[in-house]
């Protein structure tokens, strides 16, 4: 049996992942779980949006499916790549700033060196203590920051795989603890409250069936 689901899905111009969970009900229905997530790790917005829930029967879903999540999912997609554009030149800002940078420390050095040749003071010497340690505390800073941060980015993407697969308690808990992330409790706060809420509306869509 030939279907044109696919050719419809590949109208859609979709860039990231589009994550469809069907759960067959006892009464004969559906419920269906659509989300489109972003597929760039740095761009994190879009990822409170929430799954798009719809239930009927197949022949209901057959016939209304791509008018219900054809325009949202076309909205979804802009706003991501208007997210990403604005990333790309965040990053752009940052490595013109980290350059003019570096070339403000090459002009001040050189104005030093010529000062030194004029007066003849050498130039002051730092401890080797300081040589030695102080880069080392600064890498080890920067490789904590690094894998803690990487552990928050897995959780929070097993978060919105759960979701996605309507299992809302294993997802909340799987919630990084706000007491390890004071920068990002917010995010994570606001994150629990939209589990809950969803968890609760499924559970009301069970209870119908």
């Amino acid at each position: 049996m030939k279907t044109n689901f696919f050719e419809q899905i590949a109208g859609l111009a979709i860039t990231g992942t589009l994550q469809i969970n069907i759960q067959p009900q006892e009464s004969g229905t559906l419920t269906v779980s659509v989300m489109l997530a972003n597929s760039n790790p740095k761009i994190t917005t879009g990822r409170n949006i929430p799954p798009m829930l719809l239930k009927g029967s197949a022949q209901e879903l057959d016939e209304a499916f791509f008018n219900q999540v054809g325009e949202p999912v076309k909205r979804t997609v802009r706003l991501f790549a208007n997210a990403d554009a604005y990333q790309k030149e965040l990053d752009k800002a940052g490595q013109a700033g980290k350059k003019d940078k570096d070339n403000n420390k090459d002009k001040s050095a050189k104005s030093t060196s010529n000062s030194n040749l004029f007066t003849q003071q050498p130039d002051e010497q730092p401890d080797d203590d300081d040589l030695d340690e102080v880069p080392d505390e600064q890498a080890d800073d920067s490789e904590a920051i690094a894998e803690k941060q990487r552990l928050y980015d897995e959780a929070m993407q097993r978060v919105v795989e759960l979701n996605t697969q309507m299992k809302y308690k294993e997802a909340i808990a799987q919630l990084p603890d706000a007491g390890e992330y004071p920068d990002k409790a917010d995010e994570i706060e606001n994150k629990r409250v939209q589990l809950q809420k969803r968890q609760e509306v499924y559970a009301s869509l069970q209870e119908e069936v």
